[in-house]
């Protein structure tokens, strides 16, 4: 009987842990056990998910368009201890890199090469937020000069990324984890008039 009830209680474990994965945009974080974090999810938000790529010069009522930007997307880390004894915390702990790559759903579209970031952010037990590189002004003229170009034809327009974050972080003890997300952005020539 003792046997039954033990095993009943570690698959309640592993279902409970399964339900915790994801969380709307990105999965909490691996390597747990070595840097004493769950990362509880992490989620991936922009301005806009509609990313202008092109400056009009006279579309505006004859005036150019507001100028172009580079794109951020926030992070938010939701994370906590898991030995919550007040002596031993492994917060803060820092992004050290994300790998960001481009993901493109219709065949033709401009590639966009992945990408390293170094962001400065740390994070602490709760919730932390940070902002990264999501999309710069130099791969968004790239992109517009490879589509009119005829270099790459998409066959949707705007064109649909999905740009994925894979990170490494290390907590307050050096020790190394993972945690990683994704966001949809859509590409076009949107009108972007001041005012």
């Amino acid at each position: 009987m003792k046997g039954k009830v033990y095993i009943a209680g570690l698959l309640l474990l592993l279902s409970l842990s399964l339900l915790s994965c994801g969380g709307g945009g990105g999965a909490p974080g691996t390597g747990s056990g070595a840097t004493e974090i769950q990362v509880q999810s992490v989620l991936l938000s922009a301005e806009s998910n509609d990313i202008d790529v092109f400056q009009h010069p006279t579309a505006c009522d004859g005036e150019p368009e507001d100028p172009l930007t580079d794109a951020l997307v926030t992070m938010v880390i939701t994370a906590a201890a898991l030995n919550p004894d007040p002596t031993f915390s492994p917060f803060p702990a820092n992004l050290e890199y994300c790998t960001v790559t481009y993901t493109a759903g219709p065949l033709g579209s401009p590639i966009i090469e992945s990408k390293t970031i170094f962001p400065n952010c740390s994070f602490i037990e709760g919730e932390t937020s940070c902002t990264l590189d999501l999309l710069n002004i130099a791969r968004k003229t790239q992109w517009w000069d490879d589509l009119v170009s005829g270099k790459f034809d998409p066959a949707e327009y705007p064109t649909k990324y999905t740009v994925v974050y894979d990170c490494r972080y290390q907590n307050n003890f050096k020790e190394g984890g993972k945690l990683g997300g994704r966001i949809d952005i859509d590409l076009a020539d949107w009108l972007s008039c001041g005012g």
